[in-house]
């Protein structure tokens, strides 16, 4: 008996471009579906908003910076467009990848803030690398003092017993989560009380760069 080889229909995102002027996307579905090709094959519309979810994927496991040729950008991945929880997905899944994390290292000017919100996503975002944590440095600009205990209670709350160093100085600009001893790194462009307000990136620092800010700050630790 001869056996039949079948394979599954495979999906595709075809672009289809206009050639001749006074003709749109709506002339194409017209003389597709008038011909014999709509006897064989499907053809539709797929709104972007089908692939946001393996779009946000991509950029948790990969990082932003990998859709730029290794490049970073100033290109908003976090913004006022995108929906709470889709923001919130995107921090998390980056921030959890620092799970195992047993110093973290945190470098933030504007670090501290006791507002509800913010102080929620610290408590998500704390939990999602949780399971080795002992201590965190904490570099800020010495802004906000009266906001410290808000976010320390976060801290502790997740983790008892966790030790909290509190360093205070101007010498660092940008915004990193950093795992001390494994130098693997999270650059964030906004503190987090910015996160879906402002337009701001949030990607995976470099081990270069990672290595280098640890060693800069090792006297601070």
């Amino acid at each position: 008996m001869a056996k039949i080889k079948t394979s599954l229909p495979e999906s595709s995102v075809i672009g289809v471009k206009n050639l001749k002027d006074g003709e749109d996307i709506s002339h194409f579905f017209k003389r597709f579906y008038e011909s014999e090709l709509s006897r064989d094959f499907g053809v539709y519309r797929l709104s972007l908003d089908a692939l946001r979810a393996d779009i946000q994927q991509y950029v948790i496991e990969h990082g932003l910076s990998s859709l730029f040729y290794n490049y970073l950008t100033c290109d908003a991945i976090m913004h006022p467009g995108f929906r709470t929880d889709e923001i919130e997905a995107i921090v998390l899944g980056i921030m959890s990848k620092l799970d195992g994390v047993k110093h973290l290292l945190i470098i933030d000017g504007y670090f501290y803030d006791d507002q509800p919100d913010c102080l929620l996503l610290l408590e998500k975002i704390v939990r999602s690398m949780s399971s080795k944590l002992e201590k965190v440095t904490l570099i800020t600009h010495g802004k906000r003092v009266s906001m410290r205990p808000a976010m320390h209670n976060v801290f502790s709350t997740v983790v008892p017993g966790i030790l909290i160093n509190d360093v205070v100085t101007d010498d660092f600009h940008d915004r990193y989560w950093i795992d001390v001893e494994s130098t693997k790194g999270v650059m964030v462009g906004t503190s987090l009380n910015g996160i879906g307000k402002k337009i701001a990136m949030i990607d995976y620092a470099s081990s270069a760069d990672s290595r280098e800010i640890v060693r800069l700050a090792s006297g601070l630790l």
